[in-house]
């Protein structure tokens, strides 16, 4: 997504589904159907204004530094604040451990089978679910591989160089247990109430 560009600086690209330019779309008179989309090509932008920070790129952007000594003589400052706090609200005080709870969301995973339809709350994102277990690659606990009707997802069914099941790139992501409810969810462009 691009914001604060004008269209004069901006250079659309119709790419397809396996990632490869189908069309230059430079011609600013023309409606989209001259390009012929299909359904899940995108249109990527490629800005080309000399003004824009590329925030892709952190070193190209000012940073405000200050010094440790300045910080700490600041009157009023996040790290005293959080000190403050914790001594005004010791229940928000979590217990120092380094054990990784294996179990942590264990409760959520009894209803959730490989081959369910499923929907992610938030964002309402549909799909089916094609991993339940733990993953050496992430944190700790119970986590649902999902493969989404639609590329929203930020994967192909793999994690830190590891497979946990197959699809295509952008249609796997990951999630917790909590936040899948499984049941017949077809996906949205079948489904009448989403006309």
């Amino acid at each position: 997504m691009r914001f604060g560009t004008s269209a004069e600086y901006m250079m659309l690209k119709l790419v397809d589904t396996e990632g490869q330019i189908v069309a230059s779309m430079n011609d600013n008179d023309s409606q989209l159907v001259r390009y012929s989309p299909k359904d899940f090509y995108t249109i990527h932008i490629i800005d080309l204004d000399p003004s824009t920070v590329n925030f892709d790129n952190v070193d190209d952007v000012a940073k405000y530094e200050i010094s440790e000594e300045a910080y700490n003589a600041l009157d009023v400052n996040f790290r005293k604040f959080k000190q403050e706090l914790k001594k005004n609200n010791p229940d928000l005080v979590k217990p120092n451990t380094n054990e990784p709870d294996e179990e942590f969301q264990s409760e959520f995973v009894a209803d959730i089978q490989v081959g369910n339809r499923c929907k992610i709350d938030p964002g309402d994102k549909r799909g089916t679910v094609r991993y339940v277990g733990k993953m050496s690659t992430f944190k700790a606990g119970w986590w649902v591989g999902i493969e989404l009707d639609e590329p929203l997802g930020k994967n192909d069914g793999s994690h830190g160089g590891h497979r946990y099941f197959q699809c295509l790139q952008n249609y796997g992501t990951f999630v917790r247990p909590s936040t899948v409810e499984v049941g017949n969810f077809r996906p949205i462009d079948e489904d009448p109430d989403e006309l």
